[in-house]
């Protein structure tokens, strides 16, 4: 496992991708929960922000501007999260699904994105939570179904393939098995 984060810092950084409605978000309390420090999802926070406000940087409204805001706030969290001693940092997604949405959506990332994403490393592997149609459920913030998330799940495995991670799939299992699975992976 590598300890590259910008340059600077030993502090291990993962990022749990992979499906919507895959169980990222419960993994991540579960981290959270076993004295992790972890990064909650940006795109859930914004549509939560939008909704609240009647905004429409929205996934099924203005895609574009989703899009751009996911971005941003993505990088931010990458950006400012505090510095622990050493103790790994997880994040629920990351600045590269907002690559990944690009490419549903059919809109190329400029050039700025693509530049921010090869100066901010991950630590490998990046941990990925396969499409779980048994426990995938739509909800206020997840309009989508779950040929949708099929679609994101592939286009966030491509997109963090090209980026240079290499993926783990966590099994599909409880989530104290899933939890000990991150864990042990990181030795």
């Amino acid at each position: 496992i590598g300890t590259s984060v910008r340059g600077k810092s030993a502090m291990p950084k993962f990022v749990i991708t992979g499906a919507s409605g895959g169980g990222k978000s419960t993994l991540i309390k579960s981290l959270s929960a076993a004295g992790y420090t972890c990064a909650p999802e940006a795109g859930r926070q914004i549509v939560a922000e939008q909704l609240a406000s009647n905004g429409t940087a929205l996934p099924w409204a203005d895609k574009a501007a989703f899009m751009d805001l996911l971005f941003a706030r993505s990088i931010a969290a990458f950006d400012q999260i505090a510095e622990t001693a050493g103790q790994s940092v997880f994040f629920d997604r990351s600045f590269i699904e907002a690559i990944a949405y690009g490419e549903v959506i059919g809109r190329q990332p400029p050039r700025f994105m693509l530049e921010a994403v090869a100066e901010r490393r991950f630590d490998n592997p990046v941990f990925v939570c396969p499409p779980w149609e048994a426990i995938f459920a739509r909800d206020a913030e997840r309009r989508h179904d779950f040929n949708f998330a099929i679609r994101d799940y592939e286009a966030n495995l491509a997109a963090y393939s090209a980026a240079g991670y290499d993926l783990l799939e966590i099994p599909r299992a409880s989530i104290a098995e899933r939890r000990a699975f991150v864990i042990n992976m990181l030795g």
